[in-house]
């Protein structure tokens, strides 16, 4: 009777397990590289990565970053020193771009830097920088590409596979 009650317990667990991996949102995590085209610093590279909640399939607006690094000009920003909240865009579900800015401290040292969505969509969104704080002087190109993150639902279900065929040896045995 406690063989079958362990069990029983099991089984549900594994079910609980299944059932949040599987309603669980993904998160859509990108990367990107890009090269500066015009201004004092043209010809330099960039790269960052960022993430997100991923939204419904169909939805129009922002969504906050969950995590965001851009590495330019020999400097690292991030989430934590964008001016204003980080956010990615959205029209009728297309990905539009990211809007993100840093324009603290002396741009002399630190330049300011700026990424931008597309209105109506991704090739539209442009990174900007500012060296002497008084206006975007260079741009370069952003165009993000997904990052090979395996989703969390299908952990879940690989997890749950593996649970499913513990259970199964556990009652051969």
């Amino acid at each position: 009777m406690t063989t079958t009650l362990t069990r029983i317990k099991q089984l549900a667990a594994l079910a609980v397990l299944t059932a949040a991996s599987l309603g669980a949102q993904a998160s859509a995590v990108f990367s990107f590289t890009g090269t500066t085209d015009s201004g004092p610093l043209a010809g330099q590279s960039y790269t960052g990565t960022f993430a997100y909640e991923a939204p419904a399939a169909d939805y129009s607006g922002s969504v906050l970053l969950q995590s965001f690094t851009l590495n330019a000009f020999g400097q690292t920003y991030t989430l934590a020193e964008a001016d204003v909240a980080p956010t990615a865009w959205f029209g009728l579900g297309q990905f539009l771009g990211v809007e993100f800015m840093n324009a603290d401290g002396d741009p002399a040292l630190r330049p300011y830097v700026y990424l931008t969505s597309g209105f109506f969509d991704l090739t539209e969104a442009f990174f900007a920088y500012d060296t002497v704080g008084a206006g975007v002087q260079g741009f370069g190109s952003f165009l993000p590409t997904p990052a090979a993150v395996p989703e969390p639902a299908s952990l879940g279900l690989a997890l749950a596979a593996l649970g499913g065929l513990a259970a199964l040896r556990r009652r051969r045995d």
